[in-house]
């Protein structure tokens, strides 16, 4: 960031301090991501799509403006050129509501998403992921393990988490569900690989987080507006 950022017209709110919103009518309560897929209606709730193929030290905005992310780096000794920064499900899902868990953003170092113009607040958000890499097979696919962090708002809400050893094997969904509090419109999600679980399996360059979807509703019906 950069205070000359702040007085240019045609720089993106989300490069300018605190993430302005372009007016007040574009501010939310609530966000749906499908991570990695497109737009899927669940239950009645539209989580909008995230495909963008690309990955490697990016920033991507959504077309409304509403939410961002960012993720750095590059996988280590996998020798392609082109990183592949979506996983597919290899593992046969069969949960309900699996157009969450069929395919998922991964990153090799840091992913972050930004929820922006969000109506300061109490919210609810729910993690969702299901590891579709390895597999609960004997084959050498399922000695994966996939380790990272999160963070919510810079807390650690958790630390060198397994989505295997947390759902209860692979293919399978775990939600994890946190109180997020927003105090200047932008609520900050991020998911960090600090070189922990495997690195080689089932090929190279197969490791770092993974998240499938996002959901962040009002935990409480009163808003402090900050505008």
């Amino acid at each position: 960031y950069s205070p000359e950022m702040n007085s240019l017209n045609n720089v993106q709110p989300c490069l300018k301090k605190n993430f302005p919103c372009a007016s007040n009518g574009q501010y939310r309560s609530s966000l749906h991501i499908n991570c990695g897929d497109k737009e899927a209606i669940v239950n009645g709730v539209k989580y909008e799509g995230d495909t963008t193929p690309k990955g490697a030290s990016m920033l991507y905005l959504s077309p409304d403006s509403n939410w961002a992310f960012s993720s750095t780096g590059n996988f280590m000794d996998d020798n392609i050129n082109d990183d592949n920064y979506i996983a597919s499900d290899t593992s046969k899902l069969t949960m309900p509501n699996s157009k969450l868990y069929a395919k998922a953003r991964l990153s090799p170092l840091s992913l972050t998403y930004y929820g922006l113009c969000m109506h300061n607040g109490s919210y609810t958000v729910k993690l969702h992921f299901a590891e579709i890499i390895f597999t609960n097979d004997r084959t050498y696919r399922s000695l994966g393990k996939r380790k990272f962090n999160v963070f919510i708002q810079g807390r650690m809400v958790l630390e060198d988490f397994d989505i295997e050893q947390s759902a209860g094997g692979a293919g399978k969904l775990v939600i994890k569900t946190f109180t997020a509090y927003v105090t200047n419109h932008t609520l900050k999600i991020q998911f960090y690989w600090a070189g922990r679980g495997t690195t080689g399996i089932p090929y190279r360059g197969f490791y770092g987080p993974l998240i499938s979807a996002i959901s962040v509703t009002p935990s409480m019906s009163f808003f402090t507006h900050y505008f």
